[in-house]
């Protein structure tokens, strides 16, 4: 399996600082975007039906306003065998579908955590600019892949309904 995760991309960079005694690595800053919630992290599974285009369309269709959205997708190999939990619970977007395939990846603990952030560091990067986002959440409500009425923001769904 594939998961997802929604991050800011300019706190994922890697710094090679030859003042550190070894490899500096990943920045801390990419912990801002590992945020645990009761112990455990929230992330998608990326599937041929509900691909990583979708998944960023949903995730930004949840925000207040209409911005661009990086993500990382990463591998779930090996999270079991550091005791993380990984189970599916009902994701909270305006399409159904995608909160279908939304993981909880649980019994964190701050080692457990940094080894996570470590997994995720090696995914794939993506970026779906605004003017994109901006198109296919109004195709995805024109197609009635999103619940206008699950979205929550007033400004995000005034924005959709005057149209693209």
């Amino acid at each position: 399996m594939k998961f997802l995760r929604v991050v800011r991309r300019g706190r994922w960079a890697k710094y090679p600082d030859p003042d550190w005694p070894e490899d500096s690595g990943l920045s801390c800053d990419a912990f801002e975007d590992m945020r645990a919630k009761e112990c455990s992290l929230s992330v998608y599974v990326v599937t041929d039906k509900v691909g990583r285009q979708r998944v960023a369309v949903a995730f930004a269709a949840a925000r207040e306003e209409i911005a661009l959205v990086d993500y990382i997708v990463f591998e779930n190999s090996g999270l079991e065998s550091l005791g993380i939990d990984v189970r599916r619970t009902e994701g909270e977007t305006p399409d159904s579908d995608v909160n279908g395939v939304h993981y909880n990846l649980g019994n964190l603990t701050a080692k457990r955590l940094a080894q996570l952030t470590e997994i995720v560091s090696t995914g794939e990067h993506g970026r779906m600019f605004q003017r994109d986002i901006r198109t296919l959440l109004h195709k995805a409500v024109k197609d009635g892949q999103l619940d206008v009425t699950k979205i929550k923001s007033p400004r995000m769904r005034a924005s959709l309904s005057r149209g693209a």
